[in-house]
């Protein structure tokens, strides 16, 4: 069993996908495949955006490079066309090592990617605006300004735009861990049923 776990920046992918981790469940985190993917075409990617992107071990600064891609369509497009190809053969090739184990793939934009072509089911987390927002400020450390960039970048983000060719749930991240916990395991119960 494969399960696509997606959602807008902050709206709790990773507690979710945690949650699943925690039942038995083998995470496939892709921002983690795009470090990988990023340290893989480091060459491409500063011969695209320059050496100012680079930190003082000679690595790429992801917040750097964050400044440039989420303040241009095109410099995302761009880096997406070096870097999510990569991501994609890795996300296959980690599925393909798991064997049979029950695999959550984590990734907000996993039909942008076409990951959502790999799962027998999808889940859709959703959560408020000005919780997420919250989350951002908490979390990222990034300025009001560059969080609402970085969402603007996906607006067009939404389960409803998605017609999914396999199951697909949707969970309310709204209010406390527990609720959404007991949430998760009612979907972990039905895709237990499924297999």
């Amino acid at each position: 069993m494969v399960l696509g776990i997606t959602g807008k920046y902050c709206s709790g992918k990773n507690t979710v996908s945690r949650i699943f981790v925690s039942h038995g469940w083998y995470e496939i985190d892709v921002d983690r495949l795009g470090y990988r993917a990023l340290k893989e075409k480091t060459v491409e990617v500063v011969s695209l955006f320059g050496k100012d992107i680079l930190d003082n071990n000679g690595e790429i600064d992801r917040k750097k490079l964050g400044d440039i891609v989420f303040n241009s369509r095109k410099a995302l497009a761009a880096l997406e066309s070096i870097i999510h190809p990569v991501m994609v053969d890795l996300c296959k090739k980690e599925i393909q090592e798991c064997g049979n184990c029950s695999i959550v793939i984590n990734a907000a934009i996993l039909h942008k990617m076409g990951l959502n072509r790999l799962c027998d089911a999808v889940l859709w987390v959703e959560s408020p605006f000005l919780r997420r927002m919250g989350r951002a400020l908490v979390r990222d450390s990034h300025s009001v300004c560059h969080i609402l960039k970085r969402m603007a970048a996906q607006r067009k983000l939404d389960a409803k735009y998605y017609h999914e060719v396999v199951d697909s749930y949707t969970i309310w991240n709204g209010s406390s861990v527990h609720i959404l916990e007991t949430d998760v395991v009612k979907i972990i119960t039905a895709l237990g049923e499924r297999k």
